[in-house]
């Protein structure tokens, strides 16, 4: 058999001569791929495509035809949609801040025998507050050295009320050290 030549046609001569190209397929992974940029561009088309919703219009009732006032112009709108934006983003941010004692509490009873020595001190105390400023649990953390002042203090703050600890405008329950000062006179 001779060899063929770049113009010339060569038949088989036999099946097994004869080249079956293997069938071609799309890597699935491919398709996948394929299918989330065609998703997200829909989405990013659609997201853009979309007009900003306008606020209902109000309505008068009993309001004469003749008498309405002309729809404002689209520039109107918008300006007015700026503006909302505007008020919502300079809102003041929900208030927080830590439980604190109510300026109406009655001092502590200094203990006779502590101002007749002229023994003075001050007691930190810790109060537990609920979320409606009752202490639930009141504690001595620095002691005066002497044991009738932490008495006379923590009797005091037990009577307390407060204003209570808010976190995000909610009142909640939360734990605030209180200093109690007793000076002779």
């Amino acid at each position: 058999m001779s060899m063929p030549t770049n113009n010339e046609y060569r038949a088989p001569d036999t099946v097994e001569d004869s080249t079956v190209e293997p069938r071609r397929t799309t890597s699935p992974v491919l398709l996948t791929l394929l299918a989330f940029a065609v998703t997200a561009g829909g989405l990013i088309w659609w997201s853009q495509s979309r007009a900003p919703a306008e606020a209902p219009v109000a309505t008068v009732p009993g309001a004469v035809i003749g008498d309405a006032a002309p729809a404002a112009p689209a520039g109107e709108r918008a300006a007015t949609n700026r503006e909302r934006a505007e008020r919502v983003a300079t809102r003041p941010a929900p208030i927080s801040r830590d439980a604190r004692p109510l300026a109406t509490n009655t001092e502590p009873k200094y203990p006779a025998s502590m101002l007749r020595a002229g023994v003075g001190g001050t007691v930190v105390v810790l109060a537990e507050v609920d979320a409606n400023g009752n202490p639930i649990e009141v504690r001595v953390v620095e002691r005066s050295g002497e044991r009738d002042l932490d008495r006379a203090a923590l009797t005091a703050v037990r009577q307390w009320r407060f204003e209570p600890a808010m976190r995000n405008g909610k009142a909640v329950a939360t734990s605030v050290k209180v200093p109690v000062d007793f000076t002779p006179i």
